[in-house]
């Protein structure tokens, strides 16, 4: 339901936009190069947000170079542009790199299942780090990367993982001897025969357990297989039958068994560099093979790069394989990947790829809050919200917060959608939903529906301040 909420009255500093006056007599330079490195960095967004919020003012000719968007003035949207310029500018980025090497007992079985180009994460929580750690490795692996990684790491930090798995028959041993929880393992594994005293047959049980329920009988003279044996009981199938047979009544025929054997060559990835093209990150490494390291089954390669460094919201890894640490083969593959927000695109490809328009076009819908069709909570997704934004071109607040943070979030934008409430004017709190923006480590406030029900601007606000709503968060939405 639409009620009228009560406005913040609060003190608030006030953050003075210096108009552009053409500087005379300056060389011409490349938009949004503020500090005339001759790139586009983080440093000169650095520079912008300072001037903007009155830390430290630009030069009359560098508030020039930052008027990206050509509106006379120097603000936040300015931020939003220059930050798509950097993302849209190669350059080669400062990183921090680490490995660790896993023995056997410190991952699981899905790691063998992962290709070597597969597996490319970024992460930016400790709750992120903990997911994606946990479909690979052991608990204890992972306790120790967050107390590496913890909060205060990812307050700067942006960290790229690349877990990988070495098969030891790939690299000069053989097969590695498998061993099952229940203490049998596969040395035993091979063609048998029931022994020369059973003249009946041989009994599969259910368990290793020779009172346990018998599911069958191997006759006498009968060949069968096993994969993981004892000295006490066989893990065999016959006929379609699997369970457990005695080994003090059975005759090995062959060996099918590996032989344990520590393989020959260690190998580890070494990374090379880290590159930002096209607005996304690729990690150049090499898979390199030594025949002095010791060998272990698995790792964690570990990419650092500051968090104002970074932008992306993806990266690559080209991993080659080389058998020393001179020769490189390179490897690029290429992924495509189906889009998630299929209307928000088609909107922005109306509209245009800009993140005012796509406020604006978020905020200029109809209100609509029937509560017989429109929830009003958290439990309806955000895709949900948006959807029928985009469908119907009406809704309320959390349609409105929804369709923009979807748009923000194609547009390449650190968004999510909140749900919160706010104060009434009636008294009391009403729910309601907007949205966060982080640029460069600054948190925004972007609400539409401030903006539908007040004509007052609702883009790139921040919490506390003067003249708006009194925003209570509870819950993120996306």
């Amino acid at each position: 339901m639409k009620h009228p909420k009560m406005l913040s009255l609060m003190m608030a500093s006030v953050i003075a936009v210096t108009g552009v006056i053409p500087a005379v007599g300056v060389c011409a330079a490349a938009k949004g190069d503020i500090d005339s490195s001759g790139v586009i960095t983080a440093d000169d967004l650095a520079m912008l947000q300072d001037h903007v919020l009155g830390k430290k003012a630009l030069t009359e000719a560098q508030a020039k170079l930052v008027d990206i968007n050509g509106d006379g003035a120097v603000d936040a949207h300015d931020m939003a542009e220059l930050r798509k310029l950097i993302l849209a500018t190669d350059r080669v980025l400062d990183f921090q790199k680490d490995i660790n090497r896993l023995d056997e007992n410190s991952f699981k079985d899905e790691l063998k299942q992962l290709a070597a180009d597969k597996g490319d994460v970024v992460v930016t929580s400790t709750k992120e780090l903990k997911a994606e750690l946990s479909k690979y490795f052991t608990a204890e692996v992972i306790n120790n990367l967050l107390t590496k990684y913890d909060d205060k790491f990812f307050e700067e930090s942006v960290l790229l993982l690349k877990p990988m798995y070495y098969d030891a028959a790939k690299y000069g041993g053989s097969p590695a001897i498998q061993k099952l929880s229940c203490g049998c393992d596969s040395s035993y594994a091979g063609v048998y025969t029931p022994g020369p005293t059973v003249d009946i047959g041989l009994n599969i049980r259910k368990e290793h357990d020779y009172n346990s329920e018998s599911l069958g009988i191997i006759p006498a003279g009968a060949k069968f297989n096993v994969t993981y044996g004892s000295t006490g009981w066989a893990h065999v199938t016959y006929n379609g039958i699997s369970g457990y047979v005695n080994m003090n009544f059975v005759t090995k025929v062959s060996s099918t068994a590996p032989v344990a054997q520590t393989p020959k060559a260690g190998q580890t990835l070494s990374i090379d560099s880290v590159k930002c093209s096209g607005g996304k990150v690729t990690v150049t490494a090499r898979e390199v093979v030594s025949t002095t390291d010791k060998f272990v089954p698995a790792e964690v390669a570990q990419v650092i790069v500051p968090k104002k460094e970074y932008y992306a919201e993806e990266a690559k890894w080209n991993v080659a394989t080389s058998t020393t640490t001179t020769t490189t083969t390179t490897t690029t593959t290429t992924t495509t990947t189906a889009c998630p927000y299929p209307l928000a695109q088609a909107r922005l490809n109306v509209i245009g790829k800009d993140l005012k328009k796509a406020f604006n076009d978020a905020a200029s819908i109809t209100y609509y809050g029937h509560t017989a069709d429109m929830p009003q909570d958290d439990k309806t997704t955000m895709e949900w919200y948006a959807d029928y934004g985009f469908k119907n071109r009406k809704g309320n607040c959390y349609v409105m917060a929804a369709m923009f943070c979807e748009m923000a979030k194609l547009l390449g934008y650190d968004a999510h959608m909140i749900s919160g409430q706010v104060p009434l004017a009636k008294g009391g709190y009403g729910p309601h939903s907007w949205v966060e923006v982080t640029i460069n480590g600054t948190l925004y406030v972007c609400d539409p529906d401030f903006q539908n029900e007040t004509k007052k601007n609702g883009y790139m606000i921040q919490y506390r301040q003067s003249g708006t709503w009194m925003y209570q968060k509870i819950s993120v939405m996306s």
